[in-house]
């Protein structure tokens, strides 16, 4: 019992900081990472290792990333010297083997909690209590469209309808001149169904409705002759 109560700020140090990395991990993937990238992106701030990779290029876009891995850098070199000072002050009072019971239920500690990181189901549910109260506390706030995409200034999304006049009709996606007018047509729909990433073979028909991202000077172009 002596041992276990020893080294009971070690671990409590360990588990604090690994929900501290995994609520970094949630906020960052609100802000459009994806899990792999966010979580990576987290371990490497907090550990002061890996963190100019390409991807950490896409933290300095955003104020909520920048601010999360600042956070995760200052928190990443107290949690270095707690750890360091709390196996310090655990270690080393005793015999070697009571040193070396310590160190493997530590080492148990933290192969659990890894392992509970492994459990879809755990981490699913983990992951979507933190997102709620993140969300919740106003730490960050649901993305619009435009944000998300980060749309360059004059760039949009619009739909081109196909009437009896337009040129396009009866001309494949590539012979419509899209791709040289920097376009891209994400959708095709035509009466009961949508063509989801059309091909530049696809033939345009009469009524069809086209959703175009592109600069929206030049998808007015379509529009207007």
């Amino acid at each position: 019992m002596e041992i276990i109560s020893a080294i009971i700020p070690t671990i409590i140090i360990a588990v604090v900081f690994f929900f501290i990395v995994r609520v970094a991990t949630v906020v960052l993937k609100l802000t459009g990472l994806d899990d792999k990238t966010a979580r990576f992106q987290a371990i490497s701030a907090f550990t002061g290792t890996g963190f100019t990779t390409k991807e950490a290029e896409t933290i300095l876009e955003d104020g909520i990333r920048r601010r999360t891995i600042t956070v995760l850098m200052i928190l990443g070199k107290v949690g270095i010297f707690s750890m360091i000072a709390s196996i310090f002050l655990s270690f080393g009072k005793d015999n070697f083997s009571a040193d070396v019971e310590k160190a493997l239920i530590l080492l148990g500690v933290i192969f659990i909690l890894y392992r509970l990181t492994k459990l879809p189901g755990f981490g699913r549910a983990l992951n979507k209590f933190i997102e709620k109260r993140v969300i919740a506390r106003g730490i960050i706030k649901q993305r619009t469209l435009e944000e998300l995409f980060r749309l360059p200034k004059g760039y949009g999304i619009a739909q081109l309808i196909i009437v009896p006049e337009s040129r396009e009709n009866g001309e494949s996606l590539a012979q419509a001149g899209f791709i040289e007018k920097n376009i891209l047509v994400l959708s095709i729909e035509r009466k009961d169904k949508v063509i989801s990433f059309p091909r530049a073979d696809d033939i345009i028909e009469l009524e069809d409705k086209l959703l175009c991202y592109g600069l929206l000077e030049n998808i007015k172009s379509y529009a207007t002759r």
